[in-house]
């Protein structure tokens, strides 16, 4: 029983008189506990997939994309594709190769924002090579072969070899 303090001394209160406090004071703790464990639970590392990088990466892992850009050339070579749809798979298999090195999205990356992209010690080459292929692949993806004659110059076995290039040489 609580007493409260009158006039005329202690009179207790009647159980209805405090029961939208306590109520109130108990959710307020729950409310704080749940809280809190949102805050442990989104606070923690978030557990990532380990994929091997650097020496550890396994060769296989750079035998699939060589063998993606095959399977371009030679839907290319038997009329499965034209030379605007395998250079278009071609920039995407660079694209989604470099994202995967760099741990970082660059499949819809402009060629101004591949240069924006940061480089450091272990990234910058591979960067490198892959802002140059990405340059070398955007005259014959997106030029006009009869207004700008040097798109229709490249050929799609020319520019699968730079994108197996891009592939061989990234060292992560």
């Amino acid at each position: 029983m609580i007493m409260v303090m009158a006039a005329k001394g202690f009179a207790p209160l009647a159980t209805t008189d405090i029961t939208p406090y306590v109520t109130a004071m108990l959710m307020l703790i729950v409310v704080a506990v749940a809280l809190a464990a949102l805050a442990i639970v989104t606070s923690r590392p978030r557990g990532r997939t380990s994929s091997a990088t650097g020496a550890h990466r396994s060769l296989s892992d750079k035998s699939e994309w060589l063998a993606e850009i095959e399977d371009v050339r030679f839907r290319f070579q038997t009329g499965e594709i034209g030379a605007d749809d395998a250079f278009s798979e071609l920039a995407g298999i660079a694209r989604r190769f470099a994202s995967d090195r760099l741990d970082r999205d660059v499949t819809n990356h402009t060629l101004a924002e591949l240069h924006a992209v940061p480089r450091s010690r272990s990234n910058g080459k591979g960067l490198d090579l892959l802002r140059q292929t990405i340059s070398a692949l955007y005259p014959p993806e997106f030029a006009d072969a009869t207004t700008q004659s040097h798109a229709g110059a490249v050929s799609v076995d020319e520019a699968a070899g730079w994108v197996s290039n891009l592939v061989e040489r990234w060292r992560s």
